[in-house]
């Protein structure tokens, strides 16, 4: 791939002495360039690497001749993952995937950590020092959770830290949790191995696009995840396995299956986009980071409902709210979220049903009110959203929040029937609700309503 870019030294030379339209133009061709030269390098020295590395020793399906060390363990760090975890789950993967690797390590990690360039600001936990981020309250991983290191055939995988005295959740439920993400860790650094000793390799692509590799070593251990690493824990945890989703059901309202607990938050597209997820693992954590608040069983379900209904996992929120109301039918914060949750579900009459009966109930319940013109909109039901933002507006004192919603429901309204000047007035009327910093912001928000307003009235921005 190398020959392909036949951008050189003396070509950004020529480009520097070269008259462009103007000085804009001549720094994107640079730029440009110099980017396409960075490339190429990069394919040539990934490709020398490659043929003068020496062959790593071959672990051939006897998985457990591969050394396994385990350093770092203390009061207050442990590994998710024990040595028999891991060796059962190399034993369940695919031998080519298996295959070459070095050496195993389960260490905390945190000269590594702390010395990677990436920008992850400056959290560490209590007991090690390192750069972390809370699993759950006082539970802390890694910003970096395991490595591979292709030139040594080594795959480390971080351990956590905290105090087992001091866990949101039971003890071997924490842990478990903790196994559960451990694994997927290791999982996701031998399909990194894979990749590289396999795909790499052999030549098959170019392997200078590091989203290339994550996007690989994502899809595997999702993959591996869901066929290796679940079954292997149901068979070896299955007190652990069952105890955890009986609490969640307890406490939570809903019976989930072990894959509820695998969410990935970060996804990488072939293209390099990183898209940040909230899934269902995000909500668990999220959840029971404020569990110790609840101060009943009510209060702890219509919780986990909420992180659901975060985690667009619509039908399973449904379940929780249906389970709350079946015990107590006219519990407005019950009914709220399950008519926005049907909003979502496009289940529009039976959201508006819900709406209204609590408007009969709470005549000034703000939340009913942008819900009935969150369906209004949704259903392009213009007229009957324009009388409806008109009657809501009677309302005193109407609070900021709803009056954005109002101001924006109504300018979504307008731009669907071509009433450009009501438009803006509707709009000036929701910037007016703000107290913005600088112009910048004023700005952005500003483009940032107008493309929900056009988007929902189903036009495309002006000047697109």
């Amino acid at each position: 791939m190398a020959r392909s870019i036949h951008t050189t030294r003396r070509t950004i030379d020529e480009l520097r002495r070269k008259k462009f339209s103007s000085p804009e133009d001549k720094q994107t061709a640079l730029t440009e360039a110099q980017k396409a030269l960075s490339q190429k390098r990069r394919i040539k020295q990934h490709v020398s690497k490659e043929r003068h590395r020496p062959e790593p020793p071959l672990a051939g399906t006897a998985t457990e001749t591969i050394p396994l060390e385990v350093i770092d363990q203390s009061q207050f760090v442990h590994h998710g993952a024990s040595p028999a975890d891991i060796r059962a789950i190399l034993a369940a993967l695919p031998a080519a995937a298996t295959e070459g690797i070095a050496r195993i390590q389960l260490c905390l990690g945190k000269q590594y950590v702390d010395d990677w360039p990436g920008d992850f600001g400056e959290d560490r936990d209590p007991f090690t020092g390192r750069l972390s981020y809370e699993v759950f309250s006082r539970v802390f991983g890694g910003q970096i959770l395991g490595t591979y290191s292709a030139d040594a055939g080594l795959i480390s995988v971080y351990a956590f830290a905290y105090d087992p005295m001091c866990l949101p959740l039971p003890r071997a439920l924490c842990e478990f949790y903790l196994r559960l993400h451990a694994l997927k860790t290791f999982v996701h650094e031998v399909a990194h191995h894979h990749d590289h000793t396999v795909r790499i390799g052999r030549g098959r692509w170019r392997a200078d696009r590091s989203f290339n590799l994550e996007w690989y070593a994502e899809k595997m251990s999702l993959e591996w995840t869901q066929n290796v690493v679940l079954p292997y824990l149901k068979t070896a945890y299955p007190r652990e396995s069952l105890a955890l989703r009986k609490w969640v059901a307890h406490r939570g309202g809903l019976m989930v299956g072990l894959d509820f607990f695998t969410g990935n938050h970060r996804r990488t597209e072939r293209n390099g986009k990183e898209y940040i997820v909230f899934t269902k693992s995000a909500a668990f954590e999220s959840w029971v980071d404020k569990i110790a608040n609840f101060k009943s069983l009510f209060e702890s379900r219509l919780a986990f409902a909420w992180e659901l209904h975060y985690a667009d996992a619509y039908p399973d929120c449904l379940t929780v709210l249906d389970g709350i109301l079946a015990k107590e039918s006219d519990l407005i914060p019950v009914l709220i979220l399950k008519a926005d949750t049907l909003v979502h579900l496009k289940r529009f009459d039976e959201a508006l049903s819900i709406a209204e009966s609590v408007l009969r109930s709470e005549p000034a319940n703000a939340e009913a009110w942008e819900i009935i013109g969150d369906v209004y909109e949704s259903k392009k039901e213009w007229a009957k959203l324009l009388q409806h933002c008109d009657e809501w507006q009677k309302l005193t004192p109407l609070k900021r929040f709803s009056a954005r919603s109002l101001h924006q429901l109504r300018a979504t309204a307008h731009c669907a029937l071509g009433n450009d000047s009501a438009v803006e007035e509707s709009i000036a009327a929701h910037l007016a609700l703000f107290n913005f910093r600088s112009e910048k912001s004023a700005q952005w928000r500003r483009a940032h309503v107008l493309r929900c307003v056009f988007r929902m009235a189903g036009k495309p921005l002006p000047g697109k």
